[in-house]
């Protein structure tokens, strides 16, 4: 079950949300100021949700090392000097991407 309550409303029943989270029968969405400021869920909930996250992250990198492969035969009469930058744009671009993911997550 998901609920709403208010980061005042939170402070007073702090007890009884942890409760309610901690046995798996609820999840919260903390309001502040009329709004969404954060989630409280189970510790089960979380772990699939960082295991979901990591695993996005593995599938981001195999599609940018598969990008780079695909491209090999090109890469093969460059210079040593191009491939280097080639692999660090492929590494920003890498973690461009998990910094996007983690911040779709937090809004």
């Amino acid at each position: 079950m998901l609920k709403t309550i208010s980061s005042s409303d939170l402070r007073a029943q702090i007890k009884r949300v942890l409760n309610e989270v901690g046995y798996g029968q609820t999840q919260y969405i903390v309001e502040k100021f009329g709004e969404p400021a954060a989630a409280i869920v189970s510790m089960e909930d979380f772990r699939l949700l960082q295991a979901a996250r990591q695993q996005q992250a593995t599938v981001s990198f195999q599609e940018v090392v598969a990008s780079i492969r695909s491209r090999s035969r090109q890469l093969e009469s460059l210079g040593q000097e191009e491939l280097d930058t080639l692999i660090e744009e492929a590494r920003a671009e890498f973690h461009r991407m998990q910094s996007n993911q983690a911040n779709a997550h937090l809004s």
